[in-house]
């Protein structure tokens, strides 16, 4: 908010129980705000972050690396290696961004060449220039699976993680970003086999809930709080605790008035299944 001072943002964080946040960007909004903070603002930032123990975790940039007006493309590769630039400045260790889509409307929409060849070779050498632009730093990217996309189930992470080849692609994890009626009741697998496949590639995760509208003729299938709907959340707990450190699980895409119902059933879960989470 811009109301509120870095330190009371990051107390505000605190006191909502939570131990960990991110910045979200867009290029729709302008240029990354981060890049003009000054080193006194980014001194207060990390002082706020160790004086109540919170984590800046991510700074997520949503563009469209494979728009098909290449311009478009271009700016929004630009932009991402910008964010990366600004992660590094304030010591946020990576930057969430996505595949990108085929459509001119959105990034988040079907399109009929989001699963071409072509399109995956795109996106490969989209990531590379992104690398490229940012050689040097320590910010990794966390790809995060988007359903509509090519990017939209865990073999997808594994073979981009190949065919880019460079150690600073990684997954931010989302399991909701990859369901489909196919999968829809079978989340237990869908989440083994992310990590399975991925392991220690995943650096961060989501959490939210899925469900299909029981009063549609066609398949609706929609995101709700974590516990409204079929994510197997033990299972997800249980593997993320596994993992070599601890890793940020951040709730997003639900109402406001939700996110206390949210955070108690994760805690509830966790509890449950013998799962530390820090508080």
């Amino acid at each position: 908010p811009k109301d509120m001072s870095i330190t009371e943002m990051v107390k505000r964080i605190r006191d909502a129980g939570y131990t960990s946040g991110n910045a979200y960007t867009g290029m729709t909004s302008g240029k990354n705000p981060w890049l003009d903070t000054s080193e006194t603002e980014i001194a207060e930032l990390k002082e706020a972050l160790k004086k109540y123990d919170v984590t800046f975790f991510d700074m997520h940039t949503v563009g469209n690396n494979i728009h098909p007006d290449l311009e478009k493309s271009r700016q929004s590769l630009q932009y991402i290696a910008e964010s990366c630039e600004a992660a590094e400045r304030v010591g946020c260790p990576m930057v969430t961004t996505h595949a990108g889509n085929c459509s001119p409307e959105s990034a988040i929409a079907p399109h009929k060449d989001n699963w071409t060849w072509e399109t995956w070779k795109h996106v490969v050498d989209g990531m590379k220039q992104i690398l490229r632009d940012t050689a040097g730093m320590k910010v990794e990217l966390g790809i995060e699976a988007v359903n509509m996309t090519c990017m939209n189930n865990p073999r997808a992470h594994l073979q981009l993680i190949e065919d880019v080849g460079d150690p600073r692609i990684k997954v931010l994890l989302d399991p909701v970003n990859m369901i489909s009626l196919r999968n829809y009741f079978r989340t237990t697998e869908l989440i083994n086999e992310c990590f399975d496949l991925l392991g220690e590639n995943i650096i961060a995760a989501h959490a939210k809930d899925t469900y299909t509208l029981p009063d549609r003729m066609s398949v609706y299938i929609t995101e709700v709080a974590p516990g409204r709907g079929l994510l197997d959340y033990e299972t997800y707990l249980v593997k993320l605790s596994r993992l070599s450190y601890p890793r940020t699980l951040l709730i997003e895409h639900i109402p406001d008035d939700q996110y206390s119902e949210a955070k108690k059933f994760i805690e509830n879960i966790a509890a449950n299944v013998r799962v530390k989470i820090y508080r």
